[in-house]
């Protein structure tokens, strides 16, 4: 009988260890949980920055892109609607928008792929390096009347 309630004794303490780790790894993970939130708000923020669109234009940009992608749209069909959506196009930034909607698989050539599209469309006009315009598209110019 002895030796049966020196196991218990033993098995009670070991249960107490469990549950200590278990309430140390609880609180691990919790903290770890907060630091991915926190990684995650900084991506957002970092993705979207004032250089960029805002979160809401971005990501209904890329979604239109992904609905374009699954009707099989081209991707000139795509770089058409970034520019009706923008009324122009930066490639910097058309560069990433085809490349999350899966127009363009491979972001190593996605600049050389769009410098082509643009320049054989003939319907794009250079505004400035990397930026360019439908051509007939009405340029918001200010009123000096």
């Amino acid at each position: 009988m002895a030796n049966s309630d020196m196991v218990l004794v033993e098995l009670s303490k070991l249960i107490g260890t469990l549950r200590r780790q278990e309430s140390e790894t609880k609180q691990a993970l919790d903290s770890i949980l907060e630091q991915i939130k926190a990684v995650e708000i900084t991506m957002r923020l970092c993705r979207h920055n004032g250089a960029q669109a805002t979160p809401d234009i971005h990501d209904a940009l890329v979604a239109e892109l992904r609905k374009a992608k699954a009707q099989k749209k081209t991707q000139m069909d795509g770089l058409m609607l970034i520019a009706d959506k923008n009324g122009s196009i930066k490639v910097k930034e058309a560069q990433r928008f085809m490349a999350e909607a899966g127009f363009i698989s491979n972001p190593k050539n996605a600049a050389s792929i769009l410098y082509t599209l643009i320049s054989r469309s003939g319907k794009f006009e250079k505004v400035k390096p990397g930026e360019y315009r439908l051509i007939g598209a009405q340029q918001s110019l200010p009123n000096t009347s």
